[in-house]
């Protein structure tokens, strides 16, 4: 495999250069030199920088010890290209690691991201933050869903029409308890119950379940290639499993269901299982 026009692109992270006389080609760039903990990159190649493989099987890129598939689609100009995204842990130590697309190794240094720290109190009975089993079982399928259609083609848009009251990757001390090994895997939306909460993007509703302990009412999209958006803590739910939504239709309204201090939505995206920053995807087309 050569890998002569493998770009891997993101805010603030690599720079994409134009061919002259060609919009929509793709240029050689260099890879980043860092990325910070929370981020999400995408990685792009044209069909031709790949040889035929064993099988006819798929390309893929693996890091920090799991393996993504990269997904054919077309730029452009109407040529074939590959493409997949990779988000960083928010608790991925800081450290140089390898990313390896098929048989060809880079090496990617990630740097310690911005935290917040946030000081919350709950009441005795709501200071647990872990799932029932069968609550982690309906999120960790949801999470590890994977189709090969990207149903995205601009930016997400906000779920909901209210100021964020936490951010993305914030560390909570609870009840004066630092809670260790955890961060807010998404943004909190301050709205009051029953405000609309709509699809930030095109999907397949994958997940519509009541009841769970921490999440409370959740709904989950499927926007393709790996990417999750969740929608948490909710009241109403208006859409079915199966169901294929728009971007800002109706899905919710806003709730206290399940571990809240009060109404508000919390809004999570995932790619490819780890929690990526919503406010990228908001700011980002990938």
């Amino acid at each position: 495999m050569r890998l002569a026009h493998g770009t891997i692109q993101g805010v603030g992270v690599a720079l994409l250069l134009a061919v002259a006389g060609s919009p929509g080609a793709w240029a050689k760039v260099a890879l980043p030199t860092s990325l910070s903990q929370g981020e999400t990159i995408e990685l792009k190649f044209s069909d031709s920088d790949f040889s035929q493989t064993e099988g006819g099987a798929s390309p893929n890129f693996a890091f920090n010890g799991h393996s993504y598939p990269l997904y054919k689609a077309e730029d452009a100009n109407g040529s074939s290209k590959w493409q997949g995204l990779l988000a960083i842990p928010c608790d991925l130590s800081p450290g140089v690691y390898p990313l390896k697309v098929n048989d060809e190794s880079y090496e990617l240094k990630v740097k310690a991201g911005k935290f917040p720290l946030q000081r919350i109190s709950l009441p005795k009975s709501k200071d647990n933050f872990d799932m029932s089993p069968h609550e982690k079982e309906k999120i960790d399928a949801a999470k590890a869903t994977l189709s090969p259609a990207r149903h995205w083609h601009d930016k997400f848009i906000p779920p909901c029409a209210a100021p964020q009251s936490a951010k993305f990757g914030m560390k909570r001390v609870v009840n004066g308890r630092l809670l260790k090994d955890y961060y807010h895997t998404g943004l909190d939306f301050a709205a009051p119950l029953g405000k609309t909460v709509c699809a930030c993007a095109p999907g397949t509703v994958i997940l519509a379940c009541k009841g769970f302990k921490l999440h409370g009412n959740t709904v989950a999209i499927d926007h393709g290639q790996g990417v999750i958006s969740f929608y948490i803590h909710l009241n109403q739910i208006v859409v079915k499993e199966g169901q294929e939504v728009d971007s800002g239709e109706k899905i919710a309204t806003v709730g206290q269901t399940g571990r809240a201090t009060g109404p508000h939505l919390h809004f999570g995206i995932y790619v490819n299982q780890t929690a990526s920053n919503p406010n990228q995807w908001l700011t980002t087309t990938f």
